[in-house]
């Protein structure tokens, strides 16, 4: 189940605020209820992550905006 949404719009997040994003999608993930086995964990932690990852725009853009 993920719990990251795929309709969200490109935004530039800042260094802090990109790990403490990523830090909340392993801790909610982390915390399933125990009924999954934690190989299938681990793969909606990948695509949770995949699907952040969409979120924002790539090295190139934020080193274009001067954000790198």
């Amino acid at each position: 189940m993920s719990i990251v949404s795929e309709n969200i719009k490109k935004r530039f997040v800042g260094h802090k605020t990109l790990g403490f994003c990523v830090e909340g999608i392993i801790e909610g993930n982390a915390l399933n209820d125990g009924r999954q086995h934690n190989r299938e964990t681990l793969d909606d932690l990948i695509d949770d992550l995949v699907k952040f990852r969409n979120t924002l725009p790539t090295v190139e853009e934020y080193t274009e905006e001067g954000r790198l």
